[in-house]
């Protein structure tokens, strides 16, 4: 563009200074006028060559110069004293343009200039100081001005890639944030993987999902996008994890890493030579403090390094990638505790339905037959009213208290209790309200443990009427000291839980087994003597065992702040529950 203007302007000169009588000034226009029009085209053109140009100007003026010093014509308006600075601008424009090394460059442009001036200086008979200085003035001006303004143009090239640059990634990052709020479905992490590769020089990026595949970490890529299709990841789309490899261990710690391939060494290279990786550069996601995925820029081509500004878009699209999940596993969970509750209300309503419609029935024959009745009748009648009394007591309660729970409001009030004190008060009440012919035995030892009294009895009434509504027909209640841990286990003759609800049947509002004689629980009551257990310190599971099913309570016998964890011996429990179905 400098020179697009620059020539014009030296025509308009020259035709305003020169004699326009000469008959070279025509040719002299002219070819100032092709220099613009050539300068003018190259402005047109995205990737253009403008050192023929400088090398073709400087030419032009020099043979300019020779020809009117040699055959004594005037050629151009300007003197050599004006061609002489015209020729070295342009000789530092050649130097810094240069595509190889500007110091050999400019050296040999530095020279030409001298061995013109030269050439001038004998041609116009000046003295040899004027010539030597001349010459010296050429070559050195050159070089260091060639220098100085290379620096200050790489420096401006420099800043105004890095602007581009991160232009670019401002605007990739605007796109990825765009199209992870505003859609919900898989194509939403798509179109922002692919907006972060052409926002760089990789060529391929990619975003991978940490899954857990028999306990073992593992990775699948879910989204990807590729410069061009000649792009070949080779098997690169799923893979296991090494827990002790570097790339684990710092995507796990989360932070980045960046991986070379020429760098690696044995099984480890070999893999990545064979996915067609030369570099990499790879920034974990995280989830709610989980490691769950990571989110890369691959290079197939060259090793090359990537940039701060890289791995900081990177950091950004994986902490909207986060979020993009987040609000997924939010939309999940919401909806499952609206199917929850949805469940909830359908058991609810039915399971205070039924003891409501008994003791209001029976309420009203009472009212309305009571002359009808004898004395054994009434006390029957009110005798199944308070077991259905007892039952809607009982379901209000467990709702109550998970309630509280979720809120965060329900307290624990620990205190050393009996253990086996508080099992006998438990089975008698039970025995009462749910009558049904179950053998019920009670075994064990005078234990203390250090829990509320009023919880422990809800977490034991819990498991003995599950087990009277769904299990065998022989139940049996073991109080145990194993280690410095209090137990209490309530086994019974029955099937046992399948496999695959050993650990559902502890979730709320889940309803797994159901009685041939007994109707679908709310599923709460497992759920909530779980989170009791856990609150006094405790815990509550269910154990594996062929032909019976056991649940094992297990409380603290000091307070909380100084239990400590100790391996529980099964032999003790198990030849204790074979006595006591020996009985």
């Amino acid at each position: 563009m400098l020179f697009a203007v620059t020539f014009p302007a030296l025509a308009i000169i020259e035709i305003v200074r020169s004699d326009m009588k000469s008959p070279l000034a025509p040719i002299r226009w002219a070819s100032y006028m092709v220099l613009a029009i050539w300068a003018i085209w190259l402005t047109q053109r995205k990737e253009a060559n403008t050192m023929t140009l400088v090398l073709s100007t400087t030419w032009f003026f020099s043979v300019l110069s020779i020809i009117e010093a040699l055959f004594g014509v005037e050629i151009s308006a300007f003197d050599f004293t004006t061609s002489f600075g015209l020729v070295m601008m342009l000789g530092v424009f050649a130097g810094t343009l240069s595509a190889g090394s500007r110091l050999v460059w400019s050296s040999a442009v530095g020279l030409s200039i001298a061995l013109w001036s030269i050439t001038m200086g004998i041609l116009l008979k000046e003295p040899v100081e004027v010539i030597g200085v001349r010459s010296v003035i050429a070559v050195a001006g050159v070089i260091f001005t060639t220098a100085l303004v290379s620096r200050l143009f790489d420096q401006l090239s420099e800043a105004i890639a890095r602007y581009d640059k991160a232009t670019l990634l401002q605007h990739a990052i605007a796109t990825c944030s765009e199209a992870l709020l505003v859609q919900t479905d898989v194509f939403a992490i798509y179109e922002a993987v692919k907006a972060l590769m052409e926002a760089t020089a990789a060529d391929y990026a990619y975003v991978d999902r940490t899954v857990q595949i028999d306990g073992a970490p593992h990775w699948e890529i879910i989204a990807d996008a590729r410069r061009n299709s000649n792009v070949h990841m080779g098997g690169w789309k799923s893979g296991e994890y090494d827990p002790s490899s570097a790339t684990y261990r710092a995507l796990s710690e989360a932070r980045a890493i960046s991986i070379h391939t020429a760098r690696l060494m044995g099984e480890e290279r070999a893999v990545y030579e064979r996915d067609g990786i030369v570099s990499e550069v790879t920034v974990p996601i995280f989830v709610a403090g989980t490691f769950r995925g990571s989110i890369g820029f691959v290079s197939c081509v060259d090793d090359r390094s990537w940039s701060e500004a890289e791995v900081e878009t990177l950091w950004r699209a994986s902490h909207m990638i986060g979020a993009y999940w987040r609000r997924q596993d939010d939309q999940e969970e919401l909806k499952a505790s609206n199917e929850s509750k949805d469940r909830l209300l359908a058991s609810v309503s039915h399971e205070i339905r039924t003891p409501l419609t008994a003791i209001v029935g029976l309420a009203e024959e009472i009212a309305n037959s009571r002359s009808m009745l004898d004395a054994d009748e009434l006390v029957e009648l009110n005798g199944i009213i308070a077991v259905q009394s007892r039952e809607l007591a009982e379901l209000v309660e467990d709702l109550l208290v998970a309630s509280r729970a979720e809120a965060g409001n329900l307290s624990i009030k620990p205190d050393m209790i009996d253990l086996r004190a508080e099992v006998e008060s438990v089975v008698r009440g039970v025995r009462e309200s749910h009558p049904s012919g179950k053998d019920l035995i009670v075994d064990g030892e005078n234990v203390k443990a250090w829990a509320d009294s009023l919880r422990c009895r809800q977490i034991i009434r819990n498991l003995l009427t599950n087990a009277v509504k769904y299990g065998g027909e022989r139940i049996a209640v073991l109080v145990r000291l194993v280690g410095d841990r209090a137990q209490i286990l309530v086994v019974d003759d029955g099937r046992g839980v399948p496999s695959e609800e050993q650990e559902l049947i502890f979730e709320r509002y889940y309803r797994g087994r159901h009685s041939p004689t007994q109707p679908g629980s709310v599923g709460i009551g497992l759920a909530v003597s779980r989170q009791l257990a856990e609150l006094m310190g405790g815990s509550l599971r269910y154990v594996d065992a062929y032909g019976e099913s056991r649940f094992e309570l297990s409380l603290p016998t000091v307070p909380k702040e100084t239990v400590r964890s100790v391996p529980m011996s099964a032999d003790p429990i198990t030849s204790s529950v074979d006595a006591a179905f020996r009985v």
